[in-house]
């Protein structure tokens, strides 16, 4: 078995890499004819979804068949799920973000089997081909839809459809921040325990009709409800998109139920073990979920306790078994989530989840019936919202909702058996041993950098950039990595995992070389989610006191000098140590850059390339005065003619070249010495399968 699950993984890992866009084709214009395989969702103007492309023309013929995630920015018409349609778009490789923590888009490209993504491009070629036929994708599209129709809080309508059909692309930001900071995310999507509740109160109902209708009974009555349950649970299963937390459950309740029509006794382990095996061999990629672990190791210790404990010594049980599995995928743990899940699981799962479950069964079967039940569901999640968000916003005062940590690796390794010893059924003495794995948490070494040094990070995040400079006792960080239409997603997906990595809990400085609206909602997420002492901005926030204009100024840190120039609308920042200095650029054009030369000498030991290698910038006489040994180019539109140009520039004066593109993240450590290139995260990182080779 393990042999058929090895050469499974090898087959689906081989058919992905043949089908996956090659770097480097960012410009690339296709055609492409294909099926719409996942429900769209609307993000501001763009409509999102997965497209199942039987030709592209453009591509070589080993890409037919590729999905690709597709990105249609105010669409002439709104593609519906099994549609087909023919499409001009620009391609490009799935953004693989090379950092060295946080977001790996390769690895969920990977997961969820996608092979490149694409723009949809203006065009009278842009036409549906096909209409869909009726299928289970469609009837969640249009319950989902009907419940938005239904409920005018589009944050309630966002819950109520993540609960009945499991979509969840419109939830926002600040919702999930409060499931996660309250540890009640696994209530959001249709979790095990929905799954199982479904399941029993389909098996209560089949009971009661066999004894009402004496038609059923040809059928003995416990195989009737056995099996109307299973089948219940497997029709919910298919309704919320079959995630791995649903498969797990719907495997075990099957094997129960089959052992139960059989006769036959098997164990709660032996379930689950089962369970374990079939989801691996259903969906190989599955433990890059991380439902999976989750889900996973919940269910084994709710098996192995739930009948010797109470049920807040079995909660609380779960939560240090989860614990390791929820500091590596979370960089944390919720330090409230136990006392808020012995509320919140009763009221979600026994009142919130069967209101919506019944509206949902309202919606499918009788649409104009449905409204009462939803209303009466937003009604509720008004009652229910305001006590979790004030749980979550718990934080600096006597207790955090939301515990960040960032380990060591070798934590891991103690921290599982030791999850382990104190589940056993050994003497207390012993059991509480397993503490001592808390003391690396509660007292972290000291990693800073030692005084009159500073560690800097560049890093990768996408075409913008972003910078972090840590001094032995503060922290700045230089621009948000932010660019056109990422609407501040940069911020959570690159930043604050760079942040958490280093157990760094808030930014003394915030500097913006320019202002724009990405930017600007970065920054204000920034601000609520990890605090900011100061933020300036170049060429000022208008209307807002939030940011003070940035200004030519100098102070020093830990004795590290820092120096901003203010030149027009723009800001730059200038990092020295001694004679040592590093030049982050920003956004100066070339006018801005000349005018900055022309009142000061910028001599640098290294140099960030400004407006993300834009031709508009890095000057002839900006390259010849700064004169780096070293230049990073981070951002930009990789393998575009104009950015190679730029980098040919600083080539050609004769220093070492770095591209996040290709190299990644960058940490260098600057000292009067000079500077120290420490790690580069696209060499530093374990080579997994769906990552690039260096």
């Amino acid at each position: 078995m393990v042999l058929a699950g090895q050469l499974l993984a090898f087959a689906q890992s081989y058919d992905w890499q043949k089908r996956r866009l090659p770097e480097g084709g960012s410009d690339t214009r296709v055609l492409a004819e294909g099926r719409v395989a996942t429900i769209p969702a609307r993000e501001g103007a763009s409509l999102r979804f997965d497209l199942a492309a039987d030709s592209i023309e453009g591509l070589p013929a080993t890409h037919s068949g590729s999905i690709l995630r597709v990105e249609w920015r105010d669409p002439h018409a709104s593609p519906r799920v099994g549609e087909r349609w023919r499409l001009l778009m620009r391609l490009r490789p799935l953004e693989e973000t090379r950092n060295f923590s946080g977001f790996d888009g390769g690895r969920l490209a990977f997961r969820q089997g996608v092979h490149g993504a694409g723009r949809v491009l203006p065009s009278a070629m842009n036409d549906v081909l096909e209409l869909a036929p009726a299928s289970l994708d469609t009837l969640r599209a249009r319950i989902g839809s009907r419940i938005r129709e239904s409920i005018a809080d589009p944050d309630a309508a966002a819950l109520v459809t993540a609960l009945s059909v499991g979509l969840t692309a419109g939830m926002t930001r600040d919702q999930w921040r409060v499931f996660n900071a309250t540890g009640t995310t696994h209530l959001v999507a249709i979790s095990g325990l929905h799954v199982t509740l479904f399941a029993w109160l389909m098996f209560r109902g089949a009971r009661f009709l066999w004894r009402r209708l004496p038609a059923l009974h040809a059928v003995a009555r416990e195989p009737f409800a056995l099996l109307s349950g299973l089948a219940a649970a497997g029709g919910y299963s298919l309704l919320a998109g079959l995630s791995v937390p649903t498969q797990r459950t719907w495997l075990m309740l099957a094997l129960y139920v089959a052992a139960r029509l059989t006769a036959r006794h098997v164990d709660a382990g032996r379930l689950w073990s089962l369970a374990l095996v079939l989801v691996l061999l259903t969906d190989v990629r599955a433990p890059l979920a991380a439902g999976f672990w989750l889900s996973f190791i919940a269910v084994g210790v709710l098996l192995a306790l739930a009948d010797r404990w109470s049920a807040w010594r079995v909660q609380f049980a779960v939560t240090l078994a989860l614990m390791p599995a929820s500091v590596a995928i979370f960089s944390g743990v919720s330090l409230v989530g136990l006392a808020v899940n012995l509320i919140a699981i009763p009221v979600i799962s026994l009142v919130f989840v069967p209101l919506v479950l019944f509206g949902t069964l309202v919606a499918w079967w009788a649409p104009a019936l449905d409204a009462p039940v939803f209303d009466l569901a937003a009604r509720l999640y008004e009652w229910l919202w305001p006590g979790l968000a004030w749980c979550a916003d718990l934080d600096g005062g006597a207790i955090d909702a939301f515990w960040r940590v960032s380990p060591p690796a070798w934590w891991f390794l103690a921290a599982a058996p030791a999850s382990l010893v104190w589940l056993c059924r050994w003497p207390w003495a012993l059991r509480l041993t397993a503490i001592c794995v808390l003391l690396p948490l509660l007292l972290p070494l000291p990693d800073g950098p030692v005084p009159r040094s500073a560690r800097i990070e560049v890093l990768d995040a996408g075409n913008g950039s972003a910078v972090l400079v840590r001094t032995r006792s503060h922290l700045l960080l230089f621009d948000t990595g932010d660019s056109w239409n990422t609407r501040g997603s940069r911020i959570r997906q690159v930043v604050m995992p760079a942040l958490d990595s280093g157990s760094l809990r808030r930014v003394d400085v915030l500097l913006m070389p320019a202002l724009n609206g990405d930017r600007a909602r970065g920054a204000v997420l920034l601000a609520m989610e990890r605090g900011v002492g100061e933020m300036s901005v170049g060429g000022g926030w208008p209307g807002s006191g939030l940011a003070s204009r940035c200004r030519n100024a100098s102070w020093h840190w830990d004795g590290v000098e820092f120096v901003s120039h203010a030149v027009g609308r723009y800001c730059l920042l200038r990092i020295s140590v001694g004679e040592a200095a590093v030049t982050l650029s920003g956004d100066l054009d070339a006018a801005a850059e000349r005018a900055l030369l022309a009142r000061a000498s910028m001599a640098s030991e290294l140099v960030v390339i400004g407006r993300q290698g834009s031709e508009t910038a890095s000057s002839r006489e900006w390259i010849e005065n700064t004169a780096p040994g070293l230049a990073i180019a981070a951002g930009g539109i990789d393998g575009a003619q104009s950015r190679r140009r730029v980098l040919e520039r600083w080539r050609h004066r004769g220093g070492r070249i770095l591209d996040t593109h290709v190299d990644g993240a960058v940490v260098l450590g600057l000292t009067a010495r000079g500077i120290e290139i420490q790690a580069t995260a696209r060499a530093s990182r374990f080579p997994f399968h769906w990552r690039r080779p260096v």
